[in-house]
């Protein structure tokens, strides 16, 4: 795979950061160009600099067995903790990643003490981007060198994917724009084909276990910009095992360059935790999505909504109605009679480890209902096969 020296452009309103990648591997169709594109009023990209792409592409060469070769200049610091990034990977999921070799035209040890002073974090409306919204704001994280000034949305990531600007991705962005606005964080749209790459090359199960470098990728795009940049993830310390994982605590701060900190932000906290932390905020009551699909809105007001079937908005459900606070979160509209999230059946698809928190949130509520639903869902799930457990 080479990745050629990173142009910047003007193209139909919007600064374009975009590079010519050649691909050996020709049993998929890939895009001749990876590229980044942004409406602001000054470009934010730092001419000649490759750190995006080569974050962007690392796990596609490595799926692909194609040694790197990339023409721009990169991050002497990146360029060694991609070193251990893959190391990582590859010891997860050795049957998908495979070491590969990254040749680098020219290393830049740029100068730390240059980073930008503003800090971003990745954004979706969900729950874990919110937790890391409101752990950033200077009331609850009084160190000023790390308080939020930015949140990002990606339009070709993963549920937001609009790139002919139909709609969808300004919808997405007109929703949640001014509700952060309200907490004094300014949230930016980035544009990416970068997901056309890795699902040309990737299976579901192999981009979800990698998606991590989507997210830094973008940031580093955005290197005029930002001089921090955190990845809301799921995981909690307090697990007996913190499982391998796409965004991971020991993963992701790989990926950080020079005058670009990547952070893994939101493992001190469960997900149960931060939903109790979060579910008292109007804002989040009007605006959270969870939901695993792409994004839907309602006919009438336009506001997102869950469907209320998934997963992850059955746990979710569960949760805020053990809490007494369902009510309140208007983008939950879609609901089945609360009855029927009680069905073992229907909780036995929640992954063991959320199960046991909204069992141990049911004892701390004292909602015997609900524990004793739970517990069944919890029994039925350790005398299922493996095969059986729908995830």
């Amino acid at each position: 795979m080479k990745i050629s020296a990173p142009t910047i452009s003007y193209q139909n309103g919007r600064h374009v950061l975009s590079a010519r990648i050649s691909v050996e591997d020709t049993g998929a169709v890939f895009p001749n160009t990876l590229w980044f594109t942004i409406d602001t009023e000054q470009p934010p990209f730092e001419p000649g600099l490759a750190d995006a792409f080569v974050v962007g592409l690392v796990a596609v060469a490595m799926k692909l067995g194609e040694d790197i070769h990339v023409e721009g200049r990169v991050s002497s610091r990146l360029a060694y903790g991609l070193g251990t990034y893959q190391v990582i990977l590859n010891t997860w999921w050795p049957e998908f990643f495979s070491l590969v070799d990254i040749n680098y035209a020219q290393l830049d040890d740029r100068q730390s003490d240059m980073r930008p002073e503003s800090v971003c974090c990745s954004f979706s409306g969900g729950l874990d981007s919110y937790h890391a919204v409101m752990e950033s704001l200077p009331s609850r994280l009084p160190n000023p060198a790390f308080n939020l000034t930015h949140a990002l949305m990606i339009n070709g990531f993963d549920q937001i994917v609009d790139l002919e600007h139909r709609g969808l991705a300004r919808q997405m962005y007109n929703i949640y724009h001014p509700i952060l606005a309200e907490l004094g964080v300014e949230l930016l749209m980035i544009d990416t084909n970068l997901k056309q790459f890795r699902d040309a090359a990737m299976s579901r199960l192999e981009v979800v276990n990698s998606y991590s470098s989507s997210l830094a990728a973008s940031a580093h795009a955005l290197a005029g910009l930002f001089g921090r940049f955190s990845i809301p993830g799921f995981g909690n310390y307090a697990w007996n095992e913190l499982e391998p994982d796409g965004s991971h605590p020991v993963l992701d701060h790989h990926m950080s360059s020079d005058q670009l900190q990547i952070i893994h932000a939101g493992s001190s906290y469960s997900r149960i935790e931060k939903l109790q932390i979060v579910a008292d905020m109007p804002l989040v009551q009007k605006s959270l999505r969870v939901c695993f699909l792409v994004p839907q809105f309602d006919p009438h007001s336009g506001k997102v909504v869950n469907c209320g079937e998934c997963e992850k908005c059955v746990r979710t459900i569960v949760g805020l109605e053990i809490m007494g606070k369902l009510d309140k979160f208007t983008t939950f509209s879609r609901l089945h009679p609360i009855a029927q999230y009680q069905r073992p059946d229907i909780l036995f698809n929640i992954n063991d480890m959320f199960l046991k928190s909204l069992q141990e949130l049911a004892q701390q509520y004292d909602r015997s209902d609900w524990e004793e639903a739970l517990r069944t869902a919890r029994e039925l799930r350790d005398r299922a096969r493996p095969a059986e457990i729908k995830i």
